[in-house]
């Protein structure tokens, strides 16, 4: 396993959360996602063998929202 945090903007409500929280969980290959509006991050725990941290930005990005790798 493979973890990664993601800064992203957009953010504003709860829905946001919830709807960044459940496209980044519906990728194969992430185990687990934790979305901050406070911080304005997601932590995410993801099988590095099938998922490459691109593809959770592309996720993001789907969902309507910027994202980076934070670093």
């Amino acid at each position: 396993m493979a973890r990664t945090t993601l800064v992203v903007e957009g953010m504003s409500c709860g829905h946001c959360v919830r709807a960044l929280t459940q496209a980044l969980d519906s990728l194969d290959g992430v185990r687990e996602a934790v979305v901050d509006l406070g911080a304005g991050h997601a932590v995410v725990d993801f099988d590095a063998d099938r998922l490459e941290p691109e593809v959770l930005i592309s996720a993001v990005q789907e969902a309507g929202y910027d994202a980076k790798l934070l670093g």
